[in-house]
C-alpha cells in the first residue's frame, strides 16, 4: 500500500520511518525544514497516496493543509500525530481517520494502518455497490455519506424505507467489509420454524428433526446478516433476538451448550416501527439495540430529480449489445410526474417493458406503459380499522386474495408464480403457509 508521509526529522519519525522500513509498504517519505504546511504540500505533491501520515508537530497550518487533502484527494484516508492533541482542538474529525498521540502511534501505529488498510479495501468495494444506488439528490448524498460511515463500524444497523427502495442494495453496501452476506425473509418463515431457521437444532430435538441443523445466526458467523421485514418477526422470537444482539451467543434447539458468534446485524423493514412499538407488536428493547445505526431511505416520488440518472441507469443496464437507447423529453416529463408507488423496483419494470416495445431508439411517451394513479388503492378504499391488529389483518387478507388469484392465474402452478412474482418457490410456498392458504384448494 502506498503511504504519504509528511513531516520533519524527528525521533518520533525516525521510529516510523523504522517500522516501515520492516514490513512490505511503499512509502514516500516528505521531509521539510520549513513549518508551513499548505505551501510545502503545494510545492511537493501532485496526487496523494490512499494513505497519508501527517505529523502535527511539524507544521503550523494543519487546519489549512488537512482541509486541503480533503477537498482535493476526499477519498485519501488521513492518520494524524502529535505530542499534545489537546493543542490540536480547532481540529475537526472530519479532517482526519485517526487521530493518535505521540506514544499511541509507538504502540498502535501498525495495527492502525491495518485497520485503515481495511477501510480503504472496503471503501472501494463500497464504491462498486454504491454505484448501483443512482442519483444524486440531496437524500442520496446524504445517505451515501451516512452508509460510507456506518461500513467501518460494527453497531446493529436498522434501514427503514417503502417497498421498491433498495434496502438490500443499502444492506450490501454496509457489509462490503465481510465475505459472508446470509439474508433472512422474516415475512416469509412461518411462525413455528423461526426459532429454527435463525437458531438450527440437534438431532432429535423435535419430531422430524433427523439431523443436525446450523441456523442462519451460526451460518453468517464472522460475516453480516441481513434481517429483512424485521417488523414481521413474532414477539416470541423478537425476545430471541435481543439475547443474542445482547450475549452474541445462541444455543440451537435441543442443545445444552451456548456458541458465540460474531456476527454484524443488519435489519430493514417498510413499517413504522416506533408505532409498531407503540401498538404492542414490536419490543421497545430491540427496536433501539437494531437501531444503533439508522438508514432511511427516501420514496422515489420525494426525489424526483434522481429519475433521469435512474432511468438512464437502466436503459444501459437492460438494452442489448450494440443498442443505444435514449429517453425523449417527453417521456422523461412522463416518468417524472408518475406517483412511483412501486419506487424504483417500479421505474426498472418500466424501463425493461419500454426496451422491449420500443419501436426506436428513442423512447417515447407511447412506449412508456406506466399504471395510472386511478389503478391503486386509495387509503380511504380500505376499510375502517379501529386498532393496528385489524388493520394488519386486513393486509393480510389482502395478500391472501392476491396470491390466490396469481395462483389461478397460473393454473395452481406454485412454481410458475413464483418465478412471475421473482420469489423463490421455497419462499412462496412458506409465505402461503404462514397466511394458511391451501394450494390444492386453489387447482
Amino acid at each position: 500500500m502506498l503511504i504519504d508521509f509528511f513531516t520533519q526529522e524527528t525521533p518520533t519519525s525516525s521510529f516510523i520511518q523504522d517500522v516501515f522500513s520492516t514490513v512490505n509498504y511503499d512509502v514516500n517519505l516528505h521531509i521539510t525544514d520549513t513549518y508551513t504546511g499548505a505551501d510545502f504540500l503545494l510545492k511537493s505533491v501532485d496526487k496523494l497516496s490512499p494513505l497519508v501520515i501527517w505529523d502535527l508537530d511539524s507544521f503550523s497550518d494543519n487546519l489549512q493543509a488537512l482541509t486541503h487533502i480533503r477537498e482535493k484527494n476526499p477519498d485519501t484516508l488521513i492518520l494524524v500525530y502529535g505530542e499534545s492533541l489537546d493543542r490540536y482542538s480547532e481540529l475537526s474529525n472530519k479532517l482526519y481517520d485517526i487521530i493518535l498521540s505521540v506514544e499511541a502511534i509507538k504502540l498502535h501505529l501498525m495495527s492502525k494502518i491495518s485497520k485503515l488498510k481495511e477501510i480503504y479495501n472496503a471503501r472501494k468495494v463500497f464504491s462498486e455497490r454504491m454505484s448501483h444506488l443512482v442519483g444524486n439528490s440531496d437524500a442520496m448524498q446524504k445517505l451515501r455519506k451516512s452508509v460510507e460511515r456506518a461500513i467501518i463500524h460494527t453497531g446493529p444497523v436498522l434501514i427503514q424505507g417503502e417497498t421498491g427502495v433498495g434496502k438490500e442494495l443499502i444492506a450490501r453496501a454496509v457489509s462490503c467489509v465481510y465475505d459472508k452476506f446470509v439474508t433472512v425473509n422474516c415475512s416469509a418463515i412461518p411462525d413455528n420454524l423461526f426459532e429454527s431457521e435463525l437458531f438450527g437444532h440437534t438431532r432429535g430435538a423435535f419430531t422430524g428433526a433427523q439431523n443436525e441443523r446450523i441456523g442462519l445466526f451460526e451460518a453468517a458467523d464472522g460475516g453480516a446478516i441481513f434481517l429483512d421485514e424485521i417488523g414481521d418477526m413474532p414477539l416470541h422470537t423478537q425476545v430471541k433476538l435481543l439475547r443474542v444482539l445482547q450475549n452474541k451467543e445462541i444455543r440451537p434447539i435441543g442443545a445444552n451448550k451456548t456458541k458465540h458468534i460474531d456476527v454484524r446485524f443488519i435489519a430493514a423493514t417498510n413499517r413504522d416501527l416506533k408505532e409498531a412499538v407503540r401498538n404492542k407488536t414490536f419490543r421497545e428493547d430491540l427496536y433501539y439495540r437494531l437501531s444503533v445505526i439508522p438508514l432511511k431511505i427516501s420514496p422515489l416520488r420525494e426525489r424526483r430529480e434522481d429519475i433521469k440518472d435512474l432511468a438512464n441507469y437502466f436503459i444501459q443496464q437492460y438494452q442489448a449489445p450494440g443498442e443505444q437507447f435514449t429517453l425523449s423529453r417527453a417521456a422523461l416529463e412522463k416518468l417524472q410526474n408518475h406517483p412511483w408507488p412501486g419506487n424504483i423496483r417500479e421505474l426498472e419494470n418500466v424501463i425493461q417493458r419500454a426496451l422491449c416495445f420500443a419501436t426506436s431508439t428513442l423512447i417515447s411517451p407511447e412506449d412508456l406503459q406506466l399504471d395510472e394513479p386511478q389503478d391503486f388503492p386509495k387509503i380511504q378504499d380500505f376499510p375502517a380499522a379501529e386498532t393496528y391488529d385489524e388493520f394488519r389483518e386486513m393486509q393480510l387478507d389482502q395478500e391472501r386474495e392476491f396470491l390466490r388469484n396469481k395462483i389461478r392465474e397460473n393454473n395452481g402452478s406454485v412454481r410458475a408464480t413464483a418465478e412471475q412474482l421473482g420469489l423463490l418457490r421455497t419462499a412462496l410456498y412458506n409465505r402461503l403457509s404462514h397466511l394458511g392458504i391451501d394450494v390444492k384448494d386453489l387447482k
